[in-house]
């Protein structure tokens, strides 16, 4: 279960504003993931003041929690100066927090000594050793972290601008990477001003380093073989990418079109360029074959490896000695419960019937239907309309879905289905980007007529 945020009164050290803020004092990656992007790129714990407009960071003790990893780390700022005995007070309190909610044999020995930070700097170096980072690894990621929250507070989008063209050559793929996970923390907590502006920071990105043009160059070849693809489409994307990223994606994205026809007609291109003397276009064509062969062999193995993993994991799930164990069982792999999963479970239940075993269909039928239940339940609110709405049988069902939950038809709830669509175009899934663009549109018409009135 998530922590909640604590409430807390502070006054902002530039204006002296008092301004209340949910102050985070246990991230528990397990629980909510999302709060470690925030630590990592230094916006956890951090509001802008309503009067004066500037970023404040409130360094408040808070407790780090990765069960997986078995890490439990406290956070005390050294500016706060306690005494030993407030120190352990305050640790103790946080390590309770954790404890209370854990299950018995959950409770192991590395929560009795959890380790004590006094920097941040600190911090996020044990965070990040333990994901595998070496000391030369740290040393970069310290540089484009610093340089990201440079150019994340500039306070005008001009003085953003101006630090992207001055360190153009050092904004890579991992600074991206780190940039797209603070605006996926932006997008789930922030303000939609706030989205708005870290947006315009992007766009920036995109056209002023020579990263950023490649992989808008990627997303905008993407876009276009995903709005109407085929396999002539997919061979004109691949010869037009300018990476090997690129090229990879495209394969991931155009599997089921490589077949013999494909490979038939590339042939067919390099047998002509040879005919013609075009000998470099050739070897081109040869090389762009091979790493093709070599890219859908590695999309198969990853396939594979991902449907065996899923099903190992409904043959466990089965042996569930009780329904409630089965629950807690999907609690605990919930981010395993994909596509993949319900399509193997599938493909089991047609297996099982064909052999005559409905005892195990009707077991894997319930499997699916308590995996279900469980993934709606843990999903968003908005995220379980957004779905409802997706699979409405028409556009009536849509309207009548979105009557039923006017309530949530809010600024808010436009603005992030704004924010969905844009994502979907990024990832290059126009065809849905489309379908949330005209949720949105009826959405905004529902919310602007009269509440349709039905006898009590």
């Amino acid at each position: 279960m998530p922590f909640p945020p604590t409430p807390m009164t502070i006054r902002c050290p530039f204006c002296g504003q008092p301004v209340q803020v949910q102050v985070r004092q246990v991230i528990d990656v397990s629980e909510e993931p999302h709060l470690k992007r925030l630590l990592l790129t230094g916006r956890l714990n951090v509001f802008i003041c309503p009067r004066c407009g500037n970023r404040v960071s409130f360094a408040a003790p808070f407790l780090y929690h990765d069960p997986e990893k078995e890490l439990a780390l406290v956070f005390i700022p050294i500016q706060a100066d306690l005494k030993e005995v407030d120190r352990q007070r305050i640790v103790g309190q946080l390590m309770d927090m954790i404890l209370r909610q854990l299950p018995r044999e959950k409770r192991k020995a590395y929560l009795l000594q959890p380790k004590e930070f006094f920097t941040i700097q600190s911090l996020l170096e044990a965070i990040l050793r333990a994901d595998g980072y070496t000391d030369e690894d740290l040393k970069a990621m310290k540089e484009r972290t610093l340089l990201l929250q440079r150019i994340l507070n500039a306070r005008r989008i001009e003085d953003a601008e101006e630090l992207i063209r001055e360190n153009a050559e050092k904004i890579d793929a991992e600074f991206f990477r780190l940039f797209h996970e603070a605006l996926a923390t932006v997008q789930e907590e922030g303000s939609a001003e706030e989205f708005a502006r870290i947006m315009a920071i992007r766009d920036r990105l995109l056209e002023l380093t020579p990263y950023g043009r490649t992989l808008r160059s990627r997303t905008q070849i993407i876009e276009k073989f995903t709005h109407a693809p085929s396999a002539e489409a997919l061979l004109e994307a691949l010869l037009e990418a300018p990476d090997p990223e690129t090229r990879q994606t495209l394969v991931a994205l155009g599997r089921p079109f490589l077949d013999y026809r494909f490979f038939q007609n590339l042939t067919r291109r390099i047998e002509e360029a040879e005919a013609a003397g075009r000998q470099e276009e050739a070897e081109r064509l040869i090389a762009l074959r091979r790493e093709i062969l070599e890219a859908r062999e590695a999309v198969d193995q990853e396939i594979r490896r991902v449907y065996e993993e899923r099903a190992r994991l409904i043959r466990e799930l089965l042996s569930a000695p009780s329904e409630r164990e089965l629950q807690e069982r999907l609690i605990q792999r919930i981010a395993e419960i994909d596509d993949v999963f319900f399509d193997v479970l599938q493909m089991n239940v047609e297996a099982a019937l064909e052999a005559g075993d409905t005892q195990l269909a009707q077991a894997l039928n319930l499997l699916g239907q308590i995996a279900m239940a469980i993934l709606q339940q843990t999903l968003p609110p908005e995220l379980r309309l957004l779905n409802a709405l997706l699979n409405a049988r028409s556009e009536e069902h849509r309207r009548q879905i979105l009557e039923r939950n006017r309530r949530m038809l809010t600024p808010q709830f436009q603005q992030w289905l704004q924010q969905m669509e844009d994502r979907m175009r990024e990832e290059g899934r126009a065809e849905i980007a489309e379908r949330i663009a005209a949720i949105r549109s009826l959405a905004e018409q529902v919310a602007a007529a009269p509440a349709i009135l039905r006898p009590s």
